[in-house]
């Protein structure tokens, strides 16, 4: 997996906001059921004490040890180690496949959307409905849209949501005032939205960015545009697809043609959006903690714009799931993800990272409604929970390298040196001999 991508691309969306503050199941998941069995070696507690497990994380380390301690101290039966996993999910996943090697795999993870598939097939996650069965857990309380995040191909549900996130649409309203605009009528649809980015491309300021290299933010605007990510046979890519290249095309122009748009990497759109020098910004939610404690102007959201009606938003963040197959730290594992996932911690996750809450009850508690209320620009995510769909993830055992040829090729686009249709064309090819060995 290529590091410089990830510096531009997983990096912000699935840890930027932990550390600065209804779709198919096959979309996420395929292949062969998981097993309880293919992971680490079994160790019994010993002395009779607390169950001892590890949680492998990638959050802000005042917020882990929140999280962590508050746990340690509710119970006596359970004793929790924070693992800090450097490089985001991509280092989760490394890591994972080295202890995988060493049969040693760690018990509870924050394992990264765009992986599911590959924690499935490939490193066997423990499914969690067993445990849901026998105690009768009700799940009734999660968004349908993202309890169905931790499900794979065969509906087995392997991981509990944590920390999900999608694309907005941010923009800074004080430009919108001086370069005549309403700043109550943010564009609402693709078809606006690079007029009015020229508009408020003006003294020295740029209207707007959007990665689209980065995969997560492609495959927003691509099926939004009416593409698919794959052949509804799952046997080819869709990165050629007439609403592929209509997508790509549409950010190239605001580029290339509009001048409306910069080109920007890694937490320079984040930083430019905060000090004012681009107008708009589609980018995650979860960009919030970086965004609002600096911006010095009226900071507002929209929902990701539509086209022709439609509008599609992948799912950023993450699951919580378990690896190890030894029967006790299993059970402390599904106990700390339950403590994890209640609506306590949901809204103590959310109001200070600008993720989601996963349950219902969190949004309607009244500590997230005040904090909603005076800061109004966390709401637009909520509005898209309908439209929400899983992260895509490939096929096959080059599967996750996909993400790769689709940032290269469509940064060869945006730098001129390939037409969007040549880059996209050339992406499927590459992506197809993966997905297909």
């Amino acid at each position: 997996m290529n590091k410089a991508w990830m510096k531009s691309g997983l990096l912000l969306i699935l840890c930027i906001a932990l550390t600065a503050c209804g779709a198919k199941a096959d979309n996420a998941g395929g292949g062969s059921a998981p097993s309880t069995s293919a992971s680490s070696e079994a160790t019994e507690p010993t002395n009779g004490g607390p169950v001892e497990i590890e949680f492998w994380n990638i959050l802000n380390a005042d917020l882990s040890k929140s999280l962590v301690d508050a746990y340690n101290s509710s119970q006596n039966k359970v004793r929790v180690k924070s693992v800090f996993v450097q490089n985001s999910y991509e280092g989760i996943v490394e890591k994972l496949q080295v202890q995988a090697a060493a049969k040693k795999l760690p018990d509870v993870v924050t394992n990264g959307l765009l992986y599911t598939r590959f924690a499935s097939e490939t490193i066997h996650a423990v499914p969690l409905d067993t445990f849901i069965k026998q105690e009768k857990y009700d799940t009734s309380d999660f968004y349908p849209s993202m309890l169905n995040l931790g499900k794979n191909g065969h509906g087995q549900q392997i991981g509990f949501p944590f920390g999900i996130s999608t694309p907005v649409l941010y923009y800074n309203a004080d430009q919108f005032r001086d370069a005549g605009l309403n700043p109550d009528s943010p564009p609402q649809t693709w078809e606006e939205l690079p007029e009015i980015a020229k508009k408020l491309t003006r003294n020295g300021h740029f209207g707007v960015n959007m990665a689209i290299d980065f995969g997560w933010l492609y495959q927003a605007l691509m099926e939004t545009y009416g593409g698919r990510m794959m052949s509804a046979d799952g046997k080819s890519v869709g990165l050629d697809s007439e609403a592929s290249i209509k997508a790509v095309q549409t950010i190239v122009d605001m580029v290339t043609k509009d001048k409306s748009m910069p080109l920007l990497q890694g937490t320079q759109p984040f930083e430019s959006m905060a000090k004012g020098d681009i107008g708009m910004l589609v980018h995650t939610t979860a960009g919030l903690g970086m965004i609002a404690p600096t911006a010095k102007y009226d900071l507002r959201t929209a929902p990701f714009p539509t086209y022709q009606g439609k509008q599609v938003v992948p799912a950023g963040g993450s699951n919580l799931m378990i690896f190890t197959i030894d029967k006790a730290k299993q059970e402390a594992a599904w106990d700390f993800i339950k403590y994890l996932t209640d609506a306590k911690r949901s809204v103590q996750i959310s109001t200070s990272t600008g993720y989601m809450v996963s349950r219902v009850s969190a949004y309607e508690d009244p500590d997230l409604q005040k904090f909603l209320e005076e800061k109004p620009y966390y709401k637009a995510t909520y509005g898209q929970l309908e439209t929400m769909v899983p992260w895509f993830n490939f096929p096959g055992t080059g599967g996750t390298r996909v993400q790769k040829i689709i940032a290269d090729q469509i940064q060869a686009a945006l730098q001129g040196q390939k037409s969007p249709e040549e880059a996209m064309k050339e992406a499927a090819k590459q992506a197809n001999s993966l997905v297909q060995s």
